[in-house]
């Protein structure tokens, strides 16, 4: 399996902005935060540019 290519950190307030804007939907719901399909995901950014809580870091 890939490595993750996102970092969501604890500031995340599972508002679901992401799951919504993710184009591969490469995220899921997850315990208090969404979990990243790293197969999926291409990392283009658009989930951290949507984040209020500016809680996800790109890695790649």
């Amino acid at each position: 399996m890939p490595a993750d290519p996102l970092v969501i950190s604890t500031a995340c307030t599972a508002c679901g902005a992401c799951l919504l804007t993710c184009p591969e939907h490469a995220l899921r719901p997850g315990r208090g935060r969404p979990v990243v399909l790293a197969d999926r995901c291409t990392a283009c950014g658009e989930c951290v540019e949507i984040c209020p809580a500016d809680a996800i870091d790109l890695l790649r």
